[in-house]
Parts: structure tokens; C-alpha cells; sequence
């Protein structure tokens, strides 16, 4: 969880620092909310790209399990019926055969004619002991091994879920908007994020108050963290 008020003095700051503007409350629970998606639809994304670059690139800095803890809020384990996948998630994950954490397998993802490459002589046959699945249409499977197809015990890793408004509540005092603890919502998302999402208000803050400078200096600090992120 990221403080609401803390994100909230921070671009106030920064914002004010060479009398560059300033937003309302209304202004900043807008772009707070949006900069928060950017963020959690970013892991999906990153997440997709970095399950499709092959173990090698997964085992980089740990970027894997890093986001798997970053989107474990809304990160579950569904049973599969019928090879069906869930239709309502955000997007689905590992594809496991098996019950519980200690009993549970991965799946490995191979091409249908690889399935039939296998299964078409004795000899790669007897060889094919370990269940893997194959797509076969919009969130739907088939899992096979050397014996056939697995129709049972299957079960599949869901992203479902997002995160809560934000929302930096207040009181107004002398004509001034005063933080309100009792009135707010704060971010969701894990707390190395508070750079990026300042960052990101900043950008939107430029668009809207005009101002190219505060755009331009959010893009410069956007590029610094990530130069500080991949060393």
C-alpha cells in the first residue's frame, strides 16, 4: 500500500517548486487513479512478455517472481472443466496438473503437431511421460500425455481483480483543502511503485495544466528510475 497523502505532497511540491502550478484535489484523484492503472495493466503486460522470452530471461534479476509478488493481491489458483480456461479474469498464468502446492506440476506449452510427432511412433512414445498442454482457441486447452488426453486435476493461475479507487479525501479550513484521513483511499499497489506513480501524475499534470517543462522533466525522471532499475 502506497499513502495517499504522501503521493499527493510530493507532486504538490515539486509542482510548486518554480511556481509551475497546481492541482486540485479533484484534478490529482483523477490522475491518481489513472496513473494507477497504467500501472497494474503494465504488469499483465510485462508478465505476458517476459513467460513468452523463455526461462533464460526469466531468471534476469528474478523479474518474474518480482511481478508475480507485485500482482499477488489479485493472483489466484481456479480449477479447469472441460479444458476451459476462465473467460472473466484479466488475464490467466501457469496452467498446473495436480492438487495443492507440494503435489502441484507446471505445465509445459508445445504446438499441437508436436503432440502428434510424439504420439506417431513407439519409440518417442514411450518417452512421452510428462503431461503438457497445447491452446486450442480463446482461453481453451487440451492437455495430453504418452497415454491420451487429462481432462482432470487440472487447474490454471487467474489475474483477476484491480485495484480500488484512490481517492485523497479532505476538509476545507480557511478556504484551504486540508488532508482527511477518515475520507480516504489509498493506492494499492506495492510500495516500489511511488516513484512511478509520481512520475506518472506529473506527466498527465503537464498535459493538463499545459505546461510542456513539467512533462518534459516527469520523462526525464521516468528515465532515470528506469536506468536505476536495470543496473
Amino acid at each position: 500500500m502506497i499513502n495517499v497523502d504522501t503521493v499527493y505532497q510530493t507532486v504538490q511540491a515539486l509542482l510548486n517548486k518554480e511556481q509551475r502550478g497546481y492541482l486540485t484535489p479533484q484534478e490529482f484523484n483523477l490522475f491518481a487513479n489513472q496513473a494507477q492503472q497504467d500501472i497494474f495493466e503494465q504488469y499483465l503486460y510485462d508478465l505476458n512478455a517476459f513467460r513468452k522470452a523463455g526461462p533464460e530471461q526469466q531468471e534476469l534479476g528474478d523479474s518474474v517472481d518480482h511481478l508475480r509478488s507485485k500482482i499477488a493481491p489479485w493472483t489466484s489458483i481456479q480449477t479447469i472443466m472441460n479444458w476451459q480456461l476462465s473467460q472473466t479474469a484479466h488475464a490467466v498464468g501457469k496452467i498446473f496438473l495436480g492438487q495443492g502446492t507440494s503435489n502441484r506440476r507446471e505445465l509445459t506449452e508445445i504446438s499441437p503437431d508436436q503432440i502428434k510427432d510424439l504420439r506417431a511412433s513407439r519409440w518417442h512414445k514411450a518417452g512421452f511421460t510428462e503431461a503438457v498442454f497445447f491452446k486450442d482457441g480463446w482461453r481453451r486447452i487440451q492437455v495430453w500425455d504418452g497415454n491420451g488426453p487429462i481432462t482432470t486435476n487440472l487447474r490454471h493461475e487467474v489475474f483477476d481483480g484491480e485495484p480500488g479507487l484512490v481517492f485523497w479525501g479532505y476538509v476545507v479550513v480557511n478556504q484551504k483543502p486540508l488532508y482527511d484521513p477518515s475520507s480516504s483511499q489509498h493506492f494499492e499497489l506495492d510500495i516500489s511503485e511511488r516513484p512511478d506513480l509520481i512520475i506518472k501524475i506529473l506527466k498527465l499534470a503537464g498535459i493538463s495544466i499545459e505546461d510542456p517543462a513539467i512533462y518534459q522533466a516527469a520523462q526525464q525522471e521516468e528515465q532515470l528510475n528506469m536506468q536505476q532499475e536495470s543496473k
